[in-house]
């Protein structure tokens, strides 16, 4: 009898728990925010944001500071290699003939004089084959690149220019100097008028690659890959009053916005 007493008053302990069991409880707290699936608007709005979090104003003061104190020279080549090759011939060796004669002669006893020079020349080379440059970015693009690189104190020099320039000064008249080695003269030509030299790639539609060398020593002093878009600003979006209402505008990105953006993030990472 006292068995069972002890039994019952077991089963009736058991009973608010069986019913608390039973009720509904706050869900666990999650440890980590939900993820929202991502969608191709998503991952569009992420490959065109910008990848730049500092200000212009602070990235040129920066670098004012440090490399731009000195006014550095920078040589731009505009989807240009700079590879290896240290020779633009193709063969081996180069044919260059030529010669130089004189004449002079005299009758004693007459009034015939002699008295003649002759110059002659020939040259048979064979360069390699000379293919166009790829297609350079376009102008706006160019235009806002090196803009922004004056603004910031960088004396921007064109490669053409130097190539001609250094010619014109190595240039004495002599046979060996009518053709000379374009490869050498343009690595000549950078010495002498540039102290970096920057390489600018243009991958695909909106995809840059930027190379920044120390033309001295060849050193690496900076590596971008960017899409160029500068940060949105609160003049970018605007409301115009339409006969339709208010509508709201956005600022299309030009190419001279593009540079500039390029020029900023290759600055930046120059002074860092």
């Amino acid at each position: 009898m006292m068995k069972h007493a002890l039994i019952a008053l077991v089963a009736a302990g058991l009973l608010p728990l069986a019913a608390q069991a039973a009720t509904d409880h706050a869900a666990a707290p999650m440890k980590a925010a939900p993820q929202k699936p991502l969608t191709m608007d998503d991952l569009r709005n992420e490959a065109n944001a910008s990848q730049r979090t500092e200000t212009a104003e602070a990235i040129l003061q920066r670098f004012r500071a440090g490399v731009g104190n000195g006014n550095p020279r920078m040589a731009v080549f505009w989807n240009r290699a700079f590879n290896d090759q240290v020779s633009d011939w193709a063969s081996q060796r180069r044919v260059v003939v030529s010669g130089q004669g004189s004449l002079r002669g005299e009758i004693p006893d007459g009034k015939v004089n002699l008295d003649g020079t002759s110059n002659a020349a020939a040259q048979v080379e064979t360069r390699s084959g000379r293919r166009s440059a790829p297609m350079a970015p376009a102008f706006d693009l160019q235009s806002g690149f090196v803009s922004q690189l004056t603004q910031a104190g960088v004396t921007v020099v064109d490669r053409d220019a130097i190539l001609r320039i250094t010619d014109n000064t190595l240039e004495n008249g002599e046979f060996a100097r009518l053709s000379p080695d374009q490869a050498r003269l343009e690595m000549r030509a950078l010495g002498k008028h540039a102290d970096y030299l920057m390489v600018l790639s243009q991958v695909s539609g909106r995809e840059f690659h930027v190379r920044v060398l120390d033309v001295t020593d060849g050193a690496i002093r900076a590596m971008v890959n960017s899409n160029g878009v500068p940060p949105e600003t609160d003049e970018d979006r605007r409301w115009v009053a339409t006969d339709r209402g208010f509508e709201k505008l956005e600022r299309q990105v030009s190419l001279r916005d593009v540079g500039q953006e390029l020029a900023l993030q290759t600055l930046d990472a120059i002074s860092q």
